[in-house]
């Protein structure tokens, strides 16, 4: 049994795997805006007092959308239920990179132990991901940290359930790498959000235009991984680039013969973190999806597009689970034209608003937006 649990984490991510069958086991993959940080250590002390285990702490990559609400967790739990439950966290840092690489910076330092801390500003910085790595010291973990997650490794979970790494590669870590010190982006538009002239055009129109492709440093080096457990697989891509997740993926293609039965969509939807490539080597119509649609922050238009163009070829449906319903929020809901109402809302395309009460994706896999 398997219970995936996308909780509300504004326009960020934050999702709880929970899985076995007589005891739980659980992963926590990123963290969510820092608003999710009391939910977050919430969701910990509960595995704890239960007796059970955090197999996995998954940070994905450093934008504050995903990280800021495990920092602020963390830091809300102590160090008692920390050492007790968690095993191991899963966040690449420069020196892991530069030590697994064989580089010799011994004489001048990691980048990590350089760069100081201001400010816990608005945005997406290294400087975030270097208060996180402090935190792991303060809290007595960080001797749990794996700090080199490439594409291509496996990593094995209690009960037979593992992690396909697929994201990032070498190439990816060591732009970060030379980045790290020095690296830290503006407050950038999201891709995955949709300009009003896509808005405006009909899903059908849309199936004909081109996905782009996405120049950020941090999504480049985001981990993405296939979790595997008894009869289920499900992909998790955080923000990660789909032609770095599809080499990933053929990393493993003697072992990759079944069907993905269900998708975390990279990026929130960005016309930037998703291909026609990628897609069909995942294989699956159904997808979840976080965003709370705040200030346009929704799916590209032209995604949902080319989610219903490779469905229609098999005569499926396209069934998009989310976390809000961003598409009554979004330009005054009107982000579907008459014409995709009519022809795909309810019909080719099923949008789910996830809930406590849970949706069965088949038999044993189960997702929710709330925990009871």
């Amino acid at each position: 049994m398997i219970n995936v649990y996308m909780l509300p984490a504004d326009e960020g991510d934050f999702l709880w795997v929970s899985y076995g069958m007589k005891k739980k086991h659980h992963i926590l993959i990123d963290g969510g805006m820092e608003s999710s940080g009391e939910e977050y250590s919430q969701i910990v002390n509960r595995i704890c007092q239960r007796e059970e285990t955090i197999e996995a702490i998954i940070l994905t990559h450093i934008d504050s959308d995903h990280l800021a609400g495990a920092i602020k967790g963390i830091s809300l739990l102590s160090k008692e239920t920390l050492e007790a439950v968690v095993k191991n966290i899963y966040f690449n840092t420069s020196r892991g990179y530069l030590r697994h690489e064989g580089n010799d910076v011994a004489k001048e330092g990691y980048a990590e132990d350089e760069v100081t801390v201001n400010v816990r500003e608005e945005g997406y910085s290294v400087g975030e991901a270097i208060a996180f790595l402090e935190l792991l010291k303060e809290k007595g973990i960080k001797d749990r940290l794996v700090d080199y997650v490439v594409a291509g490794q496996t990593i094995d979970f209690a009960e037979g359930a593992s992690a396909k790494i697929l994201s990032p590669d070498r190439k990816c870590l060591q732009g970060l790498s030379e980045k790290w010190e020095n690296y830290r982006s503006k407050r950038q538009t999201f891709g995955y959000a949709p300009n009003l002239e896509n808005v405006r055009k009909n899903l059908k129109d849309l199936m004909g235009e081109k996905l782009t492709y996405d120049s950020s440093i941090n999504n480049a080096a985001s981990i993405a991984f296939l979790f595997e457990y008894a009869n289920s697989r499900i992909a998790f891509l955080g923000d990660a680039l789909p032609g770095v997740c599809v080499k990933g993926w053929d990393l493993f293609k003697e072992e990759m013969g079944k069907k993905v039965d269900l998708v975390k969509i990279s990026h929130h939807g960005s016309r930037s973190n998703t291909s026609d490539t990628l897609l069909k080597r995942l294989g699956t119509e159904n997808y979840l999806l976080s965003t709370n649609g705040n200030d346009g922050k929704v799916p590209s238009k032209i995604v949902l597009a080319h989610l219903l163009k490779r469905a229609q070829v098999k005569d499926k449906k396209t069934v998009l689970m989310c976390n809000y319903a961003w598409w009554e929020l979004a330009y005054h809901g009107n982000y579907f034209t008459e014409q995709d109402q009519k022809e795909y809302l309810g019909k080719k395309l099923i949008l789910e608003e996830l809930t406590e009460e849970g949706l069965a994706v088949k038999d044993g896999l189960i997702v929710y937006g709330e925990y009871d």
